[in-house]
């Protein structure tokens, strides 16, 4: 996480998780652990998870608020979460846990769009008639990514993609980049070029492989599944995801439509 998350239990008996930033790349167990600790003053009766700072998360971070909720349950407190921008609601929404986080469905203008597309590339314009642009080249591993999303979100802003677009690039990216540095080996690359009205993302990692079953699509995760959903988000969020893996690493390859905001990315 970019900030540290603060803990702490108001007079109104409530024990109030504040979370901030970027939530991406969780050290669940520090968490929780403070977590733990307040759970076990007998004068809280409810636990809140205030995000009105978070601005975005990833498949660890919507994977925390579930356990923060798992862990209030058991103690036998309730438990409410409140503050999500649009964007961060839209994302909870498509994860499939906005009923069991309590939020109500986002509008249509909050949802993210998903970039769904029949399988093997059909309906792709090719732009092979438009210049291909170099837009980011960077190593990372954990303490890197928040540059490298940086980078990317102030691209994302200067040809003018929308909120939502910028959301979801950052996601899609920051999904195969935490990928990469909990399961490849724990850092990796990324490449971004642009064509037309496409974004191309390769991250590269030299870890040992993926596992076969990760490979196709696959169904949806059930709600509440705990680090099932990254992948399966980012298949949702992208026009087409490509992957190739063995023994000395993975390679994924996204490629991402834009939909609104500038229309020709390599002029």
């Amino acid at each position: 996480m970019e900030r540290p998350v603060h803990i702490d239990v108001s007079a109104l008996e409530t024990i109030r998780v504040a979370l901030a930033g970027a939530v991406i790349l969780v050290r669940h167990d520090d968490v929780l652990s403070q977590l733990d600790q307040a759970l076990k003053l007998e004068s809280s009766v409810r636990v809140s998870v205030d995000l009105t700072e978070v601005t975005a998360l990833d498949s660890s971070g919507v994977a925390l608020l579930l356990l923060i909720r798992r862990r209030a349950l058991r103690a036998g407190k309730t438990f409410q979460l409140y503050g999500a921008a649009p964007a961060v609601a839209g994302h909870l929404h498509l994860a499939g846990v906005t009923s069991l986080l309590g939020l109500e469905p986002p509008g249509d203008a909050a949802r993210l769009t998903t970039g769904e597309h029949p399988p093997g590339g059909a309906g792709i314009p090719d732009h092979h008639d438009a210049a291909l642009v170099e837009i980011l080249d960077e190593p990372f591993d954990r303490h890197t990514i928040a540059t490298v999303r940086q980078q990317l979100a102030q691209y994302a802003a200067g040809v003018g993609l929308s909120d939502e677009e910028r959301y979801k690039l950052l996601l899609a990216a920051s999904e195969i980049m935490s990928n990469a540095v909990r399961h490849g080996g724990g850092h990796g690359r990324i490449r971004v070029t642009g064509r037309g009205d496409r974004l191309f993302l390769e991250i590269r990692d030299t870890g040992r492989g993926m596992a076969r079953r990760h490979l196709g699509e696959q169904p949806r995760p059930r709600p509440g599944r705990i680090g099932a959903a990254g992948l399966w988000v980012t298949r949702r969020i992208c026009e087409r995801v490509d992957i190739d893996t063995g023994p000395g690493g993975t390679t994924v390859r996204l490629v991402f439509a834009v939909t609104d905001g500038r229309t020709d990315l390599s002029s």
